[in-house]
């Protein structure tokens, strides 16, 4: 079986590294000028996993919505057509599940057969399977083997599209980071490395895509600007937007160095900006936006606060 699994990945793909120890096929594929790593297994139970960068703790499950489907267990029939989503971001589902995401999903539910009676192909709904993000991967998993080699790349296809995700996202915002002057990443990693890289005289300016303020934080999907303070006289800052739920506030700023004063330059560019919260520190700053911000003036606003205080600009020009 898994030999006959690893020449379907090789047929199907035009790229592909291939190998099996035992019953697990590890594979390495390559979709979209991207290379994924896969794990699959055919028995004893069904298991198709792709790796992620770092999604900061995100958890979403697709079963299908079939009353019996997944687990044996009957659901209400006032579920959605498609499938119920269990997540602990909405937001963030939101965003990882768009149209090619869905789109590969609900193919992958399609198996067809040909009746010999008839030239023509019969369509079934499979909704064995449950479809999982978490722990860093793509996952789709049902509770009984899996005979069919071309069943268990249809799961793989599928999982590399929603796994594709980070890649896609990343190039929807490259296009407001060039705007921006800024240098974009390749793939939007959750909590991971910076989304986009922007300079600003001698300061770096970060953005990074977020959802944990630390490890106990149960997440809210947020997108923070971030600059290293050059030549910082200690001073502080905590401003937090009115209606901001407590959960999303970031630990304030010690105040033992005195409070930072807000210019007339600074003033303006958070009255642009409106960021959720900003904290400045002795040695950085982070301009804090709730949710996956993608508005060049707003974005574009957090960007020149976050250099115009990390350089001290107000006190010697901008940008020194």
């Amino acid at each position: 079986m898994s030999e006959a699994l690893r020449n379907t990945i090789d047929e199907r793909f035009e790229e592909s590294r291939v190998h099996v120890d035992g019953g697990v096929v590890y594979a390495q594929v390559l979709q979209d000028d991207v290379w994924y790593r896969a794990r699959l297994e055919m028995q004893p139970h069904a298991h198709v996993a792709v790796g992620l960068p770092c999604t900061d703790g995100f958890e979403l499950t697709l079963k299908w919505s079939d009353r019996h489907a997944n687990d044996g267990s009957p659901r209400a029939s006032s579920f959605d057509d498609s499938f119920l989503v269990e997540t602990n971001d909405l937001a963030l589902a939101g965003v990882w599940l768009d149209q090619t995401a869905r789109s590969a999903l609900l193919a992958s539910r399609y198996v067809s057969t040909h009746l010999p009676e008839r030239q023509t192909a019969l369509m079934f709904r499979d909704g064995t399977w449950v479809h999982e993000v978490s722990n860093d991967e793509v996952s789709a998993r049902r509770r009984d083997p899996e005979p069919s080699a071309d069943r268990m790349v249809d799961m793989l296809t599928a999982s590399l599209l929603v796994a594709g995700r980070p890649q896609r996202w990343a190039n929807a915002f490259a296009t407001l980071g060039r705007q921006l002057g800024g240098e974009p990443a390749r793939r939007i990693e959750i909590g991971g490395k910076p989304a986009l890289r922007v300079r600003r005289g001698n300061v770096d300016v970060l953005v990074h895509i977020v959802r944990r303020l630390g490890p106990a934080d149960p997440g809210r999907l947020r997108t923070i600007v971030s600059a290293h303070r050059h030549g910082s006289g200690g001073q502080t800052l905590s401003l937090i937007s009115e209606g901001l739920p407590r959960a999303a506030w970031p630990p304030p700023a010690d105040p033992t160095g005195g409070t930072l004063p807000i210019d007339a330059r600074a003033a303006l560019l958070l009255d642009t900006g409106r960021p959720s919260a900003t904290t400045v520190r002795a040695h950085d700053v982070e301009i804090a936006f709730d949710g996956a911000i993608a508005d060049r003036e707003r974005l574009g606003a957090a960007i020149e606060l976050a250099a115009w205080w990390a350089s001290d600009t107000f006190r010697s020009g901008p940008y020194r």
